[in-house]
Parts: C-alpha cells; sequence; structure tokens
C-alpha cells in the first residue's frame, strides 16, 4: 500500500476545498486550498499541489487573510475568472485567483454576513453565489452593475441556524438546508418558500445534521451525516407544494460526529468521510460489508493526531481526494488502484 502524502501547516485549520484554475488543465497533479484559523491573526490561505508520481504534497503560493479563515467554498470553474469564498467571524468575502498563480488575490467583493456555507453554480456559472448565514438562504449577485447585491433570501422560521446546505445537481435551482430542531428544507429558489421535509428533524439522533450531499450520477440521491457518527443515503421526491425523504440505507461510519461526508462526483459509490475520531476513511457502496453493512471501507487514514474537520475530493481526478485535521495537517490519498481499475472495467 502506498503511503499517503502529508503536509503540516503553521496554524491550526478548519477547511480544505479543491482548486479549480484555467491552468489546472496543463499539469497532471492535484491542487488544494486550506485556510488557517489562528484567533491571534496572521492567517494564510494555502494553494498546496499533489503529484500522483511522486507521493509529494508541496506549497505552491501562500495568501495572507488576516482574519481567520473559518470556511472555504471554490467555484467549480475551469474559465476565467478563478474564484473563490471565505468565510470569516465578521465577513464572507470573494477573491479572484489572478493568472498568475504566484500573484496577489483579488477582492471581488465583500458580504456583511458570517457565512455558515457558500453554494456556487455546479456548472461553473458565476453570475451570482448562495450563501446560509443563521436561519436564511441569501443570494448575491455577481455580474457588472449589480455585483454584491442581495437579490433574494430565503428564512426559516422558527430555526435558530442552518448548519449545513448543498444544491441539488440535477435542479441546480434547487437547494435542501438542515436547520437545528427543524430538520430538512428544500429551497426552489425561483418560488417563494421554503418546504419542510416531514419526519426529519432527529434524522441523526438527538444530535445535529453536519453534511448534506447530492449524488451528480443519480437523480434524487443524496446523503447525510451527523454528530451521531453516521451516514445515511436518501431518496427525494418532490411533488407540488410537497417533499418526502426516504431512507435507503445507513453505516455507522464513525465513533465520534461526522462533519463531512462526500459522493464521489463520478462514481457514487466511492464515499469520503472524516470524524472528531481522528479519520478520515474511503468507502465503497457498491459492495455490502461484514454484518450486512451497505458499504465497505477501502482505507482508512489515521495519522492525523487531532479531529479531521474538513475533507474534499480533488478538481482533477475523480481517484484522489483529501482531509485536514484541527492540528493543520493535511494529508491526500487516493482510491487503491484494484477499485479504480474495476470500476473503469464496469463502466467501460
Amino acid at each position: 500500500m502506498r503511503a499517503t502524502a502529508a503536509y503540516g501547516l503553521e496554524f491550526q485549520a478548519r477547511c480544505i476545498a479543491p482548486f479549480y484554475h484555467p491552468s489546472n488543465g496543463n499539469i497532471e497533479s492535484h491542487r488544494f486550498l486550506v485556510g488557517t484559523s489562528c484567533f491571534s491573526g496572521d492567517n494564510k490561505i494555502y494553494l498546496l499541489e499533489h503529484h500522483d508520481e511522486t507521493r509529494l504534497l508541496e506549497c505552491m503560493t501562500v495568501w495572507f487573510h488576516e482574519e481567520e479563515v473559518c470556511g472555504l467554498w471554490s467555484s467549480p470553474s475551469l474559465t476565467d475568472p478563478s474564484l473563490f469564498a471565505v468565510s470569516s467571524p465578521t465577513a464572507t468575502r470573494v477573491f479572484q485567483v489572478p493568472e498568475t498563480l504566484a500573484g496577489e488575490l483579488r477582492d471581488v467583493t465583500a458580504f456583511d454576513v458570517v457565512a455558515s456555507q457558500v453554494l456556487w453554480d455546479l456548472d461553473g456559472l458565476q453570475n451570482e453565489v448562495r450563501l446560509t448565514s443563521q436561519d436564511t438562504l441569501r443570494i448575491y449577485a455577481l455580474g457588472e452593475g449589480n455585483l454584491g447585491k442581495e437579490v433574494s433570501c430565503f428564512r426559516i422560521d422558527g430555526s435558530t441556524r442552518i448548519n449545513c446546505a448543498a444544491v441539488d445537481a440535477h435542479h441546480t435551482s434547487v437547494c435542501m438546508v438542515a436547520c437545528e430542531k427543524l430538520g430538512l428544507y428544500v429551497i426552489d429558489t425561483r418560488k417563494k418558500s421554503p418546504v419542510s421535509i416531514a419526519n426529519t428533524a432527529a434524522l441523526h439522533g438527538m444530535g445535529l445534521t453536519r453534511s448534506i450531499d447530492f449524488s451528480s450520477c443519480q437523480m434524487n440521491l443524496f446523503v447525510t451525516s451527523g454528530d451521531d457518527g453516521f451516514i445515511l443515503w436518501h431518496d427525494m421526491r418532490m411533488g407540488g407544494t410537497t417533499c418526502a425523504v426516504e431512507k435507503k440505507q445507513h453505516i455507522r461510519a464513525h465513533n465520534h460526529a461526522v462533519p463531512k461526508a462526500l459522493l464521489n462526483p463520478f462514481h457514487d459509490e466511492l464515499l469520503i468521510s472524516c470524524s472528531s475520531d481522528h479519520t478520515l476513511k474511503l468507502w465503497d457502496s457498491s459492495t455490502g460489508g461484514e454484518d450486512n453493512e451497505p458499504a465497505v471501507c477501502l482505507k482508512k487514514i489515521t495519522d492525523f493526531g487531532d479531529s479531521v474537520v474538513d475533507a474534499c475530493w480533488s478538481s482533477g481526478a475523480p481517484w484522489v481526494f483529501a482531509g485536514v485535521s484541527y492540528n493543520g495537517k493535511v494529508v491526500v490519498d487516493d482510491v487503491p488502484k484494484e477499485k479504480k481499475m474495476a470500476i473503469l472495467l464496469k463502466d467501460g
């Protein structure tokens, strides 16, 4: 088994994201953005690059960011401009990456709200950006003439906070949010009112739903993870003004809370998850595990030494993934060669 690639940041960290840039198509490597979270300031956003052949994870450039980087989300566009959003304790900002990566970031706009999550258009359109803040999903324009203007907002009545959100990969106007105490809501941005989904307030027991992710391969399929250590697969059905969710299967993925569980965007039988139990795991749901579990753990990465707070798939290829722990350790690994070949043979 090949060793994982690792990189240690100077400060603590809370977030990692795949990096999208026009230059990505000219390289055979994988790039990730990671932000530090130091209360005293002098924070940084690192651009890290992982090389398949050498298994090295190196720092390409560093951009300074005074406030803590609480969240970081890249726009999935490989054409200019290359944008990403950063949430800090006082504001949420959108930056443009220069054509020459060694250059300085350009401030595109800033919003005077603290985002718990930023949602970009999955097709790479950059005329607007959506973000969740407290109990509201807000949409801001990014086009010329109304840059930074709030164009619409959707408030969840009775909720204190939206914990996480996701865009439906097959219906880009549809977002799903998980609210404290109230459960899941569907927000169709073409309409006015969020729709409550019945019997979802306790999806993850007495704890919170920490992440939502839709399958890019199958319509209506999404996964959630939460404080109870479980990952759940769901089927969503919308009809008129109602929405229903049916739980299809579940696994006890971790011993502690699971802040992130993400389906592979090209092969949704693959899934990564991270946890405060100090592990990052790769799962395969195409074959069951022991005791009739719906997924088998292909890899369990345990060399973080702290809570693994975020994870992501690479933007460069479907086989590489990364995670970051609170102590600032970044680890990159890949899908086992045998599993990769089995998927390619099946799809071919």
